[in-house]
């Protein structure tokens, strides 16, 4: 028999085609005071998935959420799911009052190639072009693509992390790169009409 919910598992719906629903681990925390987790480790706009597991992991209960932007006045709106047997390992949960860690610096890359600008360029992750996010990142965030070439939600109202820059893809959207020297293949610094630094396209000057 399923026990007491201990933990709440928080999944970000991803909007990708195909069948079936996809998702990420956005975070998962006790399920003592879980709803804190809107107010200290508030995970982003979005849709989530909410799994209520009992000390054994299992799921006992299932809700889902659309989470408006924090800033906004707007409430969460909860609706529930079905319950789906678990199929991924997560480490230990948090208390939901507790505030998310920061990402521990990356250590510096190994440079490959000299860029335009006469420093050393950064090398895009391998496996695929660094320019294309999962998906379109929910309001008030932006992606950033860690050292080791995976992506990861940011908000847009965090200092940007040391050792990395924003970039804009040739779609116009606005990406973080993890390149120490300030520099990406392809692209060349510039400061947009808000005096704000960026890379952009080299043929787009």
């Amino acid at each position: 028999m399923p026990g007491p919910p201990v933990e709440v598992w928080l999944w970000r719906i991803v909007p990708k085609k195909g069948r079936g629903e996809h998702r990420t681990l956005a975070d998962h925390v006790r399920a003592e005071h879980w709803e804190d987790v809107w107010t200290h480790r508030h995970p982003g706009a979005g849709r989530y998935r909410l799994e209520f597991r009992d000390a054994r992991r299992a799921i006992v209960r299932v809700e889902y959420a659309n989470v408006p932007d924090p800033r906004s006045d707007e409430r969460i709106e909860y609706t529930t799911g079905r319950v789906r047997r678990p199929q991924r390992i997560v480490p230990p949960a948090r208390p939901a009052w507790e505030p998310r860690p920061e990402p521990r610096p990356a250590a510096p890359a190994r440079s490959t190639k000299t860029g335009s600008q006469g420093g050393t360029a950064a090398r895009p992750s391998q496996g695929g072009s660094p320019l294309r996010p999962p998906h379109v990142a929910p309001k008030g965030m932006q992606w950033r693509l860690r050292q080791k070439g995976s992506w990861e939600l940011f908000d847009v109202r965090r200092e940007i992390p040391k050792g990395c820059h924003e970039l804009r893809t040739p779609v116009g959207e606005f990406i973080l790169v993890y390149s120490p020297d300030g520099m990406w293949p392809g692209y060349v610094r510039t400061r947009l009409p808000n005096g704000r630094p960026c890379l952009v396209p080299g043929s787009a000057g």
